[in-house]
């Protein structure tokens, strides 16, 4: 554990305040709650959310039927979430049965959501991650990088900021990190004295590389494919334009995150002795069989998501059959054609994060159709007046922002895009502004050690205190917000996506 992490640190500055604020301000309810037996606990998280349902249901609301009913089911999906009363897919099961019940949609069509392309997508991309894993391509591709520059502090850092992100582009941020904690231990185990120092400096470069990297393609995390789930149902959109949004945000986010940890986290020592790092990656030998053949059909797969329309326009292919879609799904086939996959290494993938996107996309629909979208984004409307679309949208950032330390960022976003949408249409903009910006900003969880998996895990090792954890994130989101705000707004207002 960090020696200093018990103890007080002086604040200065907006920074300091915020840092100090988010560990130091714990209202009295919720010391009391905590206080409380697990069970009541549990029994309360579960309760409240259905007692808003039964109230707003039965209070004589000045609203149509139909958008009291789609609220009341908001509300209380909302509230599940935020809770974490029942596990986010168990809660999800629960959006149609709703949907249904209340007479929103017939069964059909609240069920139609969870088998959008999108969520085809990410089941190629996970499959495709799977098969890394497997056969150690992430192992080959950390020891390899990292190994290269030297033992030199700073070039370590960028060099393991680069695989997580790289990795995220493609895997599961839970899965990158913990691939690379141990990598990060047994280096600052090599530090003496600056060893707990170190620990702080490559872990946060670790998780926040491993979060921005994951804004890069819509593969890279279940918010982004909510996110473009229900763009794609306002506006022509593709696996290519998301590219063009979150790769520039990914680069700019890691050379940015990068030069602050550096700054906040300086470390005395220039050099670490890294042999025992170069034999492991030597040890590795050449590549096998399992490898070449996931490369052969990864690097395709990419190929095909970036410019299949237009490989496949050359062919005279169907235009549908060149989607991403069907090229993951292709990709995620040839797999298992090449013994690379069997079904049995397909049981170790996430599959409830499905059901958790499809119920994001089926809520954003229902609050759509049911016109409490455009009631809700009325209300918000009123209140931004006549802000520039710049200002709300650094507004939206920071409610996404805060949102996603606290509560599952795949959750804030599919709570926060369909209401965007409709405030979009409201302020009579390109919903890609208020949307995009949610989607990006929602992996901005890096104040806690509760926003993320990736951020338990790296808490959970106990080199890193609450406050080092805030202070290193507080110091990369402030300037990350206004970059993720100007890489939208220039991108959309030139007509780039």
């Amino acid at each position: 554990m960090n020696p200093s992490a018990g103890k007080k640190k002086p604040i200065k500055g907006a920074v300091g305040f915020l840092e100090h604020e988010l560990l130091e301000v714990t209202p009295t309810f919720f010391k009391f709650f905590g206080r409380l037996p697990r069970l009541a606990q549990r029994s309360i998280k579960i309760s409240l959310p259905f007692a808003a349902l039964a109230i707003i249901t039965l209070l004589p609301l000045p609203l149509e039927i139909q958008i009291k009913y789609t609220l009341a089911i908001f509300v209380c999906i909302s509230m599940l979430w935020t809770f974490g009363s029942l596990p986010l897919p168990v809660t999800a099961l629960l959006v149609p049965v709703l949907l249904t019940f209340y007479g929103i949609f017939p069964t059909d069509l609240a069920l139609m959501p969870f088998a959008d392309p999108v969520v085809y997508l990410l089941m190629g991309g996970l499959i495709i991650a799977e098969a890394f894993r497997k056969h150690g391509i992430d192992r080959r591709l950390a020891y390899g990088i990292v190994s290269r520059f030297g033992g030199d502090i700073r070039k370590t850092l960028l060099s393991l900021m680069i695989v997580a992100a790289i990795l995220s582009m493609w895997i599961s941020n839970t899965a990158t990190v913990a691939l690379l904690i141990p990598v990060v231990l047994g280096i600052a185990s090599r530090a003496g004295e600056e060893k707990g120092r170190l620990s702080i400096l490559l872990l946060l470069g670790i998780g926040i590389g491993s979060a921005v990297g994951g804004m890069a393609t819509i593969t890279g995390s279940a918010p982004n494919a909510v996110v473009s789930g229900l763009l794609a149902r306002e506006t022509t959109w593709t696996f290519v334009d998301w590219m063009k949004v979150g790769l520039p945000t990914s680069i700019c986010l890691l050379l940015l995150s990068w030069y602050v940890l550096i700054k906040v986290f300086p470390v005395k020592m220039e050099k670490l002795d890294l042999e025992s790092l170069k034999k492991e990656h030597q040890s590795i030998g050449p590549l096998k069989s399992g490898e070449k053949k996931t490369l052969a059909i990864f690097f395709p797969t990419v190929v095909l998501w970036v410019a299949g329309a237009d490989i496949g326009a050359m062919f005279g292919f169907p235009p549908s059959f060149m989607s991403a879609t069907i090229v993951a799904l292709s990709a995620s086939f040839l797999l298992f054609l090449t013994k690379t996959l069997d079904w049995q290494d397909a049981r170790s993938i996430s599959w409830d994060i499905f059901l958790i996107i499809g119920a994001g996309l089926a809520l954003g629909e229902g609050l759509q159709y049911s016109g409490t979208a455009d009631w809700m984004a009325n209300i918000l409307v009123s209140v931004t007046g006549d802000l520039h679309i710049i200002v709300i949208m650094l507004m939206i950032i920071g409610i996404a922002v805060a949102f996603s330390n606290f509560m599952s960022n795949t959750a804030t976003a599919a709570i926060l895009a369909p209401i965007l949408i409709g405030m979009s249409a409201s302020l009579g903009v390109d919903p890609k502004f208020l949307v995009l910006v949610c989607g990006l900003s929602v992996s901005l969880s890096f104040l806690t050690p509760i926003g993320t998996p990736p951020f338990t895990l790296i808490y959970s090792t106990g080199m890193i205190s609450r406050l080092d954890l805030a202070k290193g994130g507080a110091r990369v989101t402030l300037p990350a917000v206004f970059i993720v705000a100007i890489i939208v707004f220039v991108m959309v207002e030139l007509g780039l996506v």
